[in-house]
């Protein structure tokens, strides 16, 4: 059984503690719980964001049935403004998963993975006042570190 966490440290960035950036992370949880009724956890936090020039990185997934993956990773996305999304290799936790990039309101570049496997949910987030390129290997690396298995 999968259940998803935040940990202290994602990519080497500490959680960031700022309200604000917390609930941004959380914003569409409960979309997410919805979608794998009933959800057996929740994860969501922002890390980083520390000094004038800094990335942040934004989590947040459930846990619990999954039934559409292909469906629920381009529904997970839809919020976000990214464009072209593409399949990216799901990595050993199996599943599907896609990433966009795109821009936000004021500007930060953004890259938005979304994975979908039988037990989870979730999305990564990457946000930067810079160009950001390809980061697969950082959003498999961030959900292992969220993604627990018991038993």
């Amino acid at each position: 059984m999968r259940t998803l966490r935040t940990p202290d440290t994602l990519l080497g960035l500490t959680k960031n503690m700022d309200r604000v950036a917390i609930e941004s992370a959380k914003r569409h949880l409960d979309t997410l719980k919805r979608e794998v009724a009933p959800a057996t956890s929740a994860a969501g936090w922002a890390y980083g964001g520390h000094g004038p020039d800094a990335d942040m990185v934004f989590v947040t997934g459930v846990s619990g049935t999954v039934i559409d993956q292909q469906g629920l990773v381009e529904r997970a996305l839809n919020p976000y403004r990214v464009g072209a999304r593409e399949q990216v290799d799901a990595g050993p936790l199996g599943g599907t998963a896609r990433c966009g990039q795109g821009r936000t309101e004021m500007e930060s570049y953004l890259v938005v993975c979304a994975w979908a496997d039988t037990q989870t949910l979730g999305i990564v987030a990457f946000l930067s006042s810079r160009p950001i390129g390809d980061r697969t290997a950082q959003f498999l690396e961030v959900r292992e570190a969220m993604t627990e298995t018991a038993g």
